[in-house]
Parts: structure tokens; C-alpha cells; sequence
């Protein structure tokens, strides 16, 4: 079934997710939202919402190269679920898992070509990836252990389908690699990381974050809207393509950590229904990850609002520049300050069934 993008991706992100958060009963306290901005200070604010854009100390031959590498990582920017899992057996998160993997596959030179993707086995990923795919438990006879498929191979296996689906994708359409690809849209996009993003869901299963909840459809498009960001910090600078100049107006990038540092921030306030996907070891169905975060998404918008008041309805001393606050940078900052030391054991929620964070 060919997958349409609603028209004004943008906007249908942010109204589907304010319908979805009021229909959760999921509160916004305007209260903590002041009380965040006051005392947010310059120095925090400069110093973690400004990204990069996926910068590597790699070498790449070709802008088409470096780009096909970051479009792999956004790509399988998923595995949250399998964090505890991933951390027991490598010492790395998700994020990390997937960066890992991708890095393994530049630096053996695995073909990462439309063609080369199409053929990755589960346990190829596993060993690029460090996922230990087996795990020996005990059995009832004594001194015999049995080999059995480990929790975290389940991920090996949601890589393995999403980059075989994408390789046959591209094949089927005539591009070499991912990376052409994303190239050839942001040349289509003219200048519009809506529309960039856009051509990305269209096209991709891996792209198309949304779900049914309560019997309507909420968009979220986490890594479509991460990937336009990501690109447009990068190359910005130094190639006119990835120039999106509405970049400004792109909603947050819905995972699990923005939803769980604004809960913990009493930003969002939950539902009793909805209070046990907070709690350690918190485990989400898909419906109820999509009701968070759709609730972060809502909460973000309402915090840039209140944030880019200005005059005397000034919240705060931060200065964030002639753009004022956008999106974009509330997200960056609060994903790295949930990596600072005070948040890292904040339980945040976790849903396995899921390939879109």
C-alpha cells in the first residue's frame, strides 16, 4: 500500500499531537513551563542546544559518502527499548549501538549500496553492531546450559528488516545508495526541509511514524524531521542543497527522552493510566509511546511560545537570537541535558515494538 504525507506536514504534525495530548487527559502546567524558562540561564541554554549536525573524525571521499553515513544513522535511529539490554552486553545505549554499527560498516568498507542492504543477515548486523545475539541459559540437567536467542536480538533483526526494505526500495527507484537519494530530494525540496522530509516519508516505510490512537491518526515523524535538522546543521554552510530555510518552523523529534525530562520537569502531568510508563523499568505498548509523545511535541510548541514572548511578557533572561527559541534547539537541548549526570538515572519509558525511536 503506497503511504500519502498529509499536506502541511508541519502543521498536521502539531494539531494531530494536541488532539492526541487532550485526548490522553495529558496536562500541560503553564506554571512549570514559566518556572523552566526563569530559571533557565545563557550559559546552559549555549552550551546544549547548539548541535553540530553529526559531525565524525571519519574520512569521506565524497559529499554523496558523508551523506549516505548520516542518513544510515538516522535511518535505524531506534532501539530505545533494548537500552538496558545493550548497556549489559556492550556498555552502550542505543544511540551509541547505532552509531557503532554504522562507523563498522565505513570502516570495513561492508557495501552499504542499495544492492548491499537488500542482503544483510541478522547476525551480519549483530556482529557490526556488538548486539549478542545468543545467550547460554541454564537448563533442568545439570552442568548443561542451553543457547537461546538473546533479548537484544530482536533489534538485530528490526536493522536487518528496515535495511533490507530500503536497499530494495532504492534499487527499485535507481539510486545507488541512500545517500544519493536523500541528496536528489533535498535538490527537489528546493529549499524546504518540510518538503525534504516529505519525500522521505513517501518513499520509505522506515519513515512514516504515525499510529491510530483513539480510532485517529497522529503524526510524529521523529527521524524525517531529525534528518532534515541533522543535514541542515551540517552542510548548511557549505552546500545551498541542505540550506532549508523553514527549518525553523519543524516540530521536535519525538523519541522517549524529551516526554520523560518533561514529565520529570512537571511540564507534562500524566494520567494515573498513563503514571506507570514513568516508573523504573516502565514499559510502553505502541499506543501509549505515541500519547507521550505526542504530548511532548504539544508541550515543546507551548514552551517556544511562552519562551519568544516578548516586552514586558518576557519570560526569563535567555537571549536566543534574532530566530528566537525554535523547536528544533528545545530539543537539542533538553536530549543533551537528560545525558547530564542528574538525569541519567531518570527511568525513562521503553517500547520494544517499535522501529521509529
Amino acid at each position: 500500500m503506497t503511504f500519502t504525507c498529509p499536506s502541511n506536514l508541519y502543521a498536521s504534525v502539531f494539531e494531530t499531537s494536541k488532539q492526541c495530548r487532550e485526548n490522553s487527559n495529558i496536562k500541560i502546567d503553564r506554571e512549570a513551563i514559566t518556572q523552566f524558562l526563569t530559571e533557565l540561564n545563557q550559559e546552559s541554554w549555549s552550551k546544549h542546544s547548539v548541535s553540530n549536525g553529526m559531525s565524525f573524525p571519519l574520512r569521506f571521499e565524497s559529499l554523496e559518502q558523508e551523506v549516505n553515513f548520516l542518513s544510515l544513522i538516522d535511518l535505524l535511529n531506534t532501539g530505545h527499548g533494548f537500552r538496558k539490554e545493550l548497556h549489559e552486553d556492550s556498555d552502550r545505549g542505543a544511540f551509541e549501538t547505532i552509531v557503532f554499527g554504522v562507523m563498522s560498516f565505513h570502516i570495513s568498507n561492508t557495501l552499504t549500496t542499495a544492492e548491499g542492504l537488500s542482503h544483510l543477515t541478522a547476525w551480519e548486523i549483530g556482529g557490526h553492531f556488538g548486539i549478542e545475539m545468543q545467550k547460554d541459559m541454564p537448563s533442568e540437567l545439570e552442568h548443561v546450559t542451553l543457547s537461546k536467542p538473546s533479548v537484544a536480538s530482536k533489534l538485530a533483526g528490526q536493522i536487518q528488516g528496515v535495511l533490507n526494505e530500503t536497499g530494495r526500495i532504492l534499487k527499485q527507484k535507481g539510486f545507488v545508495n541512500l545517500g544519493a537519494f536523500v541528496i536528489d530530494a533535498a535538490k527537489k525540496a528546493q529549499g524546504s526541509a518540510e518538503t525534504f522530509s516529505e519525500i522521505l516519508i513517501n518513499t520509505f516505510p522506515a519513515f512514516q511514524d504515525c499510529g491510530e490512537v483513539d480510532g485517529r491518526t497522529v503524526y510524529i515523524f521523529k527521524k524525517a524531521l531529525l534528518l532534515a535538522s541533522s543535514l541542515e546543521r551540517r552542510f548548511a554552510a557549505t552546500n545551498s542543497i541542505f540550506a532549508f530555510k523553514n527549518i525553523k518552523e519543524s516540530p521536535i523529534f519525538a523519541d522517549n527522552v524529551i516526554p520523560t525530562m518533561m514529565v520529570h520537569l512537571g511540564i507534562l502531568v500524566l494520567p494515573d493510566s498513563l503514571k506507570h510508563t514513568m516508573e523504573e523499568g516502565g514499559v510502553t505498548s505502541v499506543e501509549e509511546s505515541y500519547r507521550l509523545r505526542a504530548g511532548a511535541i504539544d508541550g515543546c510548541r507551548e514552551i517556544v511560545e511562552e519562551a519568544n514572548r516578548t516586552g514586558e511578557s518576557k519570560v526569563g533572561t535567555v537571549d536566543y537570537g534574532e530566530k528566537g527559541m525554535l523547536n528544533v534547539d528545545l530539543d537539542v537541548y533538553l536530549w543533551r541535558v537528560a545525558k547530564e549526570p542528574q538525569y541519567r538515572k531518570v527511568p525513562r519509558f521503553a517500547c520494544k515494538d517499535t522501529i521509529f525511536f
